[in-house]
């Protein structure tokens, strides 16, 4: 994998919408030629242990795609927030219900399954420029 690879966390108790969910974001890079390395989880522990020890390693994620469809996956998008305050995250979800939980994680967008590359492209543009700026600065774009 590309060592300047954009590195993507997407999470989903749900196996088939989180590999549906890392589809359609690894197709919207794909079609920007945008190096990315998308990981996909759909179990709890082993998003938090591989999120934890890649911020240790000095390689952390850029952006996450949350499934909040459960109250376990708000806890575990929570627990990646207090972890990385600055980090791009975006709750997918089927209900509206969790709506409120994207609000006070200051998720930047909300997006509904099945996820589309279209949506995948809506959300990311709600990423501020200073934080590709800073991005492209470390890659020494």
């Amino acid at each position: 994998m590309d060592s300047n690879a954009l590195r993507i966390l997407v999470f989903d108790h749900a196996a088939k919408d989180c590999a549906y969910t890392a589809k359609a974001v690894g197709e919207y890079f794909a079609g920007r030629a945008i190096p990315a390395e998308v990981r996909e989880f759909s179990e709890s522990d082993p998003c938090v242990y591989d999120f934890e020890g890649r911020r240790k390693a000095g390689a952390p994620y850029h952006m996450a795609f949350m499934g909040a469809d459960t109250m376990r996956g708000a806890e575990v998008a929570r627990h990646i927030r207090a972890m990385d305050e600055e980090l791009p995250l975006f709750l997918v979800s089927e209900v509206s219900d969790m709506a409120l939980e994207g609000f006070r994680l200051r998720a930047l967008d909300y997006l509904t399954k099945p996820v589309s590359a279209g949506a995948v492209k809506e959300a990311v543009g709600r990423i501020p420029m200073e934080y590709y700026k800073c991005y492209q600065a470390k890659r020494n774009l």
